[in-house]
C-alpha cells in the first residue's frame, strides 16, 4: 500500500508540473493532463498487484527505529498490528463515501426519470439550476423557470452543457468522485479533483463563447445562475467555486480557447504510461545503514521448552514471495536480509498444530521477534465393526478417516485396551452401514473424558454402540519431553456388513 501511495503522489505532483506549465495552454489541454493523471490514480493499484514486478535494493540512508517486540502464541493474547487499525479506518471512509455517491446517484436518477421533455433537454422543477448528468445516456436537466429564460440565456446554456457531453465530462467525473472515494485521506487527490472540475468549466465556456456568444453577455448569465447549483455527480453549469477566476478568463480576449488537439492527448496518455511503467513493475528495498529488515524468534512447547528442527516461513503478503528457515537446536530462527512489508508467518512441526500469524509488519531497517508456542496436536484413532449381512446402499454412510502423523518431541498415545462395539442386531437386519466419529481427550492417566460424537447423519443406535465400547478404552498417555499430557483424539468407528 506503501508503493501506492507513493505512485499516486508522484502522478499528481507531475500532473500539478505539467499544468503549472502550461498556464498559455487552453483549459482543455490541461483538462487533458489531469484526466490522464485520475487514470493513472485508479489503474494503479490493480496494475501492481497483477503485474508482475521486480525487486531493487538500494542503500539508502534510513534511520533504523527501535526494535520491534512482538510476542505470538496460541495462548497468548496478540499484539495488535498499527497497520490493520489505519486499513480498518480506511475501509470505513472509503464505505461512507461510497455510500455517499450512491445515495446521490439514485436521487439524481428519481429526478431524471421524472422530468419532461425530449432527450437530451429535459425540465424538472426539484432542481434550481442547469446541470449535466447520467454516465451512459447524459442529459441537459433545466429548472421549471427556464422556460421564461430569454433565447440569450437559454443558448448559453444549452452550448455549455452540451459542450460537457461531448468531452463525456460525466463519466470522467465519476471516475473522480470514484478517486476520492478510494483514497480521500490523501489531499493531493482533492486538491486534483477541484483542479480537474475548474478545467471542466473552463473548457466548456470556451467551447460556447467558440459558438459566437458575447463574453460579457455569457458572464452575466453566469454570475446569475451561480445562486443555483447542484453538487456531486451532475454537472452545474455555474458554482461560487472558481466563479471570479472564470469570468476574469471569459472576459479576457486574450485566453486560449483552442480545443486539445490531438498531439496533446498523445503526449498526455505517453507521459502516463512512462509513469506507470516503473511504478507498477518496481519496487525499492532501502536498505539503511545501521541493518537490514528481519524477522528472528523462538520456536517452544507448551512446557516452553525449545522446538529445535520446525519448518518456519514468511511470506511477503506484498510481492508474494516465501522464504523457509529452520528452528536451530536451540529453538531460535532468523530471516535475515528481508524486504520491508506485510508478512505471514507459519510454523509447522509433526505432532503439534500447525501455528499461523498474520498481518506482521516489518518496517525498512527493523528487525521484529515472533515467538511461536505450539500446542500438541490432536491423534485419530480407527476401528472397524464387521459382521455378516446384506449392506442397504441408501443407508450407508461410510466417511474416510483423518490421520494426523505425530512425531519430533512428542510421543503419541498408544492404545493398550480396546473394548470392541457391537453391532446392533436390528440395524444388522436392516443393512444399515455407517462411520461413527468420536472425539475424545485423552487424560494423563490414559482415560477417555469428554467423548462426543461429531457425525452429521449417522444412525444414532450406531453412535451408542460406538461410545459404549470406546469409553472402556485405555490408552499409554502422550508424553510431551517425558511428561504425560491431555490431547484431543478422533475416533472413527466403521460399521461395516460383509455380504
Amino acid at each position: 500500500m506503501t508503493s501506492v501511495l507513493f505512485g499516486i503522489t508522484l502522478v499528481l505532483t507531475v500532473a500539478f508540473a505539467a499544468t503549472a506549465a502550461m498556464r498559455r495552454a487552453s483549459a482543455a489541454s490541461r483538462h487533458v493532463v489531469w484526466t490522464c493523471a485520475f487514470a493513472a490514480v485508479l489503474l494503479l493499484a490493480p496494475l501492481r498487484w497483477r503485474l508482475p514486478h521486480r525487486v531493487y535494493t538500494a542503500a539508502l540512508p534510513v534511520v533504523a527505529p527501535a526494535t520491534t517486540v512482538l510476542v505470538t502464541s496460541a495462548d497468548e493474547p496478540r499484539q495488535v498490528d498499527p497497520t490493520q487499525i489505519l486499513a480498518g479506518i480506511w475501509a470505513l471512509g472509503t464505505a461512507v463515501f461510497l455510500i455517499r455517491l450512491l445515495r446521490n446517484a439514485g436521487r439524481l436518477r428519481s429526478i431524471v426519470r421524472a422530468a419532461q421533455g425530449s432527450r437530451p433537454i429535459l425540465t424538472n422543477p426539484r432542481i434550481r439550476g442547469p446541470i449535466v448528468t447520467g454516465l451512459f445516456r447524459p442529459v441537459i436537466l433545466l429548472p421549471a423557470e427556464s422556460e421564461s429564460w430569454t433565447s440569450g440565456r437559454r443558448r448559453a446554456v444549452i452550448a455549455h452543457e452540451s459542450a460537457h457531453i461531448r468531452r463525456y465530462d460525466p463519466a470522467i467525473l465519476f471516475a473522480v468522485h470514484l478517486a476520492t472515494a478510494l483514497y480521500w485521506f490523501h489531499p493531493l487527490v482533492w486538491f486534483a479533483a477541484s483542479r480537474i472540475r475548474a478545467e471542466s468549466e473552463r473548457a466548456c465556456d470556451d467551447a460556447a463563447l467558440n459558438l459566437g456568444l458575447l463574453p460579457s453577455g455569457y458572464a452575466g448569465h453566469l454570475l446569475d445562475l451561480a445562486r443555483k447549483f447542484e453538487p456531486q455527480l451532475a454537472i452545474p453549469m455555474a458554482t461560487t467555486s472558481h466563479l471570479e477566476s472564470r469570468v476574469k478568463s471569459i472576459l479576457d480576449p486574450k485566453t486560449n480557447r483552442s480545443f486539445a488537439a490531438r498531439t496533446t492527448w498523445l503526449a498526455a496518455v505517453a507521459m502516463t504510461a512512462a509513469l506507470l511503467a516503473p511504478l507498477t513493475s518496481i519496487t525499492l528495498h532501502a536498505q539503511s545503514a545501521s541493518g537490514v529488515s528481519g524477522i528472528t524468534g523462538t520456536v517452544t512447547d507448551p512446557t516452553g521448552a525449545v522446538v529445535p528442527n520446525a519448518t518456519v516461513k514468511v511470506t511477503n503478503t506484498d510481492l508474494n514471495t516465501t522464504d523457509t528457515a529452520y528452528s536451530r537446536a536451540d529453538g531460535t530462527y532468523t530471516f535475515p536480509n528481508i524486504a520491508p512489508g506485510h508478512y505471514t508467518l507459519s510454523v509447522l512441526q509433526p505432532g503439534f498444530t500447525p501455528f499461523h500469524v498474520e498481518s506482521l509488519n516489518v518496517p525498512a531497517g527493523d528487525t521484529i521477534q515472533v515467538r511461536a508456542r505450539l500446542n500438541v496436536g490432536s491423534i485419530n484413532q480407527s476401528v472397524t465393526v464387521a459382521a455378516q449381512g446384506v449392506p442397504n446402499p441408501q443407508a450407508a454412510q461410510a466417511t474416510a478417516p483423518m490421520k494426523i502423523r505425530v512425531g519430533g518431541m512428542v510421543q503419541a498415545a498408544n492404545l493398550i485396551r480396546q473394548v470392541k462395539p457391537v453391532y446392533p442386531s436390528d440395524l444388522k437386519a436392516q443393512g444399515i452401514q455407517g462411520t461413527v466419529t468420536l472425539q475424545a481427550v485423552i487424560a494423563k492417566d490414559g482415560t477417555i473424558q469428554s467423548l462426543s460424537s461429531i457425525s452429521g447423519s449417522v444412525n444414532q443406535e450406531l453412535v451408542t454402540a460406538a461410545m459404549d465400547a470406546v469409553s472402556q478404552w485405555r490408552y499409554k498417555p502422550t508424553l510431551l519431553n517425558g511428561e504425560p499430557v491431555e490431547v484431543t483424539t478422533n475416533i472413527d468407528v466403521n460399521f461395516t456388513l460383509n455380504q
